[in-house]
């Protein structure tokens, strides 16, 4: 036990020392992760520790539940070619090369260069999301090219994990080992979704009433652990379960609220996942077969490359074309889950060419956030000017743009909704209190529930692009911490709210809101004009 916390200790000072180091060049965090790994496995000889690989693979069965979340038919079907005609498109013509690329210089078994082959055609979800999302770009159109494709090739995991347990059992008979397969997994899709479809609908309202996070929080652990359990005694991923698990919630009230308590879960084991990512490499091998991995990363990379640039050029500008081709070059984390499912069932090849894959990969990961930065530079050298003038700016997604955000909509929140909609200005809306969020629902109003001091909630309702944040809460401490963290996430963004005393006003304008209201009776129709006075 002394070990394993000194192990633990180690392990998360190194991290923290890594990556606070390596912000000062803007590097990533993942970067850091998988630096971590690489000196703590060699130091301690962990490369082979299932125990902290079977904890830190819930990062990616986290990763994939909120993955799940994002399946909504609605937002399919606004991206329906992104995802369905892009996606489809690179990974079968990509999987297809790397596999005429096995066969030709590894003579490898047709069913390892299978795996092999669509495991290198995946991109990182976990790195690519997070670049689009922290800088704003997933709204442009190579952004949604990129979501769309990540989108597919997340859908993609499970068939290919799938194949995996199927390919495993060549021995048996191919029919037998299909019909149980598919037997299992309507079993456990149709336990999930009934479940979801009338058991949590009535759990969450239940626990949603009593007004407590612990509980909020506990349920949720308890639904995405239970549904991968319940995949995984049945033959399937960790990852399934959680991933359907996802799409049963994506469709609630509380959508918004339940991404916003697990990140911190998902960031949290997915920098332990990268962590192990990079125990898997060692550091010695790299030093001998150095020249070897930079070929097999450059191969990899420019197969990647050139596939998405023919494709999306065929639909896409030229400058789109290839800032979508250089963002999704690398392949991702999934590879790794991939490996890991095809080595537990004997199904991998030689140690030095499995241990070179892992290497390249973990490289091209690394790579990403750097090509990301200079992304606009890079395209200006890659596309000439004469090309790139006579082409239409990238479009922009203007949906969530110019919006007013109302955070409480309880009495005096609810009367700013109607002025706002009276003056049709688009609005969103956030409320903690079930009875309030129930029945704004039900007249139709457009208002998530969740807990409006969440930074991870507040990110969704795109503050950065709104017209104004009105705080309509009447707890003079919660309204000051709802504005700090507001201004903290939109620096520039105006803030409107009802003070509840003069002294709370001034302590408000320190913060930057516009100048507080301390009326509370006319206080909605006061912030509405406020609001309207200073946009224009």
């Amino acid at each position: 036990m002394d070990n394993l916390i000194f192990l633990i200790v180690i392990t998360a000072a190194l991290s923290l020392l890594l990556n606070v180091l390596l912000k000062r060049w803007q590097v990533e965090s993942v970067i850091g992760y998988i630096l971590t790994g690489m000196l703590v496995g060699y130091a301690f000889d962990l490369s082979h520790n299932s125990s902290l690989g079977l904890i830190a693979e819930f990062g990616i069965v986290f990763l994939m539940f909120t993955i799940g979340l994002e399946f909504s038919p609605k937002k399919l079907r606004r991206m329906k070619r992104e995802v369905f005609v892009y996606g489809p498109l690179q990974l079968g013509v990509t999987a297809t090369l790397f596999f005429l690329l096995g066969e030709w210089l590894f003579e490898l078994p047709w069913t390892v260069n299978l795996i092999v082959s669509l495991s290198l055609s995946l991109s990182s979800t976990a790195i690519v999301l997070n670049l689009l999302t922290k800088y704003r770009k997933s709204g442009s159109q190579y952004g949604r090219n990129s979501v769309g494709v990540l989108l597919f090739q997340d859908i993609a995991v499970i068939p290919i994990l799938l194949l995996v347990s199927i390919l495993a059992n060549d021995h048996q008979d191919i029919t037998q080992v299909l019909t149980t397969t598919v037997i299992d997994a309507v079993v456990v899709f149709l336990i999930l979704f009934l479940g979801g479809r009338f058991v949590t609908p009535y759990v969450m309202e239940r626990v949603v009433g009593t007004r407590s996070n612990e509980l909020f929080v506990g349920t949720l652990l308890l639904m995405v652990v239970g549904a991968a359990h319940l995949a995984h005694e049945l033959g399937f991923s960790y990852s399934l379960g959680a991933f359907l698990a996802g799409m049963v919630i994506a469709e609630s009230d509380y959508k918004h609220q339940v991404e916003a308590d697990l990140s911190p879960f998902r960031d949290l084991l997915l920098g332990l996942f990268f962590i192990t990512v990079g125990m898997q490499v060692d550091p010695l091998f790299v030093v001998g077969k150095l020249p070897q991995i930079i070929g097999v990363m450059v191969v990899l990379l420019a197969v990647k490359a050139l596939v998405l640039l023919v494709l999306m050029r065929v639909f896409n500008n030229t400058k789109n074309s290839v800032k979508t081709a250089l963002l999704l070059a690398q392949s991702g984390e999934f590879s790794f889950v991939v490996f890991e499912t095809a080595q537990a069932n004997n199904l991998f090849m030689d140690p030095q060419l499995g241990q070179t894959l892992i290497m390249a990969i973990v490289m091209t990961m690394m790579l990403t956030p750097f090509v990301f930065r200079y992304l606009d530079r890079i395209t200006e050298k890659l596309v000439p000017a004469a090309i790139a003038n006579e082409e239409p700016d990238e479009a922009v997604d203007e949906t969530v743009q110019d919006h007013v955000v109302v955070l409480g909509y309880g009495k005096l929140g609810g009367r700013v909704g109607a002025l706002l909609q009276a003056r049709e200005i688009p609005y969103k809306a956030v409320e903690f209190d079930a009875a309030n969020f129930r029945q704004a629902r039900k007249r139709g109003e457009p208002v998530y529930y969740g807990n409006a001091g969440r930074r991870q909630l507040l990110e969704q309702m795109h503050l950065t692009q709104a017209r104004a944040v009105v705080i309509a809460m009447s707890n003079q401490t919660r309204i000051s911490l709802v504005a700090q963290s507001v201004r903290s996430l939109a620096p520039t963004v105006p803030i409107a709210v009802c003070g509840s005393d003069r002294d709370h006003c001034e302590e408000l304008v320190e913060m930057g809101v516009l100048a507080p209201i301390n009326i509370l009776d006319q206080g909605a129709e006061a912030l509405v004009q406020q609001i309207d006075t200073d946009s224009g």
